[in-house]
């Protein structure tokens, strides 16, 4: 197993651990928060969580063709959608 492939694998298991905590951050806003959530405070996590998902099944695809320098750009460009999407709803 080359470089590029692990990278590719250490990306898609990061990418996997930040949907999964995506996905989650609501139910914690929701029981740490005194405020009912509604749909502009979820939106964001929506969001990202759809961009990761997406993300994920590009990056699989790119590895059926053993394209795994592919796969790391595309964790690389998701991470900075995520990135763009805090500074725009969360801020």
């Amino acid at each position: 197993m080359g470089k590029p492939e692990k990278m590719a694998r250490v990306a898609t298991i990061i990418l996997l651990i930040a949907l999964v905590r995506t996905l989650s951050e609501p139910f914690r806003l929701q029981y740490y928060s005194g405020q009912k959530l509604d749909f502009e405070m979820m939106k964001p996590f929506l969001m990202a969580g759809l961009l990761i998902a997406g993300g994920l099944i590009a990056m699989q695809l790119a590895g059926y063709f053993k394209k795994h320098l592919l796969m790391s750009l595309i964790a690389v460009l998701v991470i900075a959608g995520m990135v763009a999407i805090k500074v725009v709803y969360l801020n």
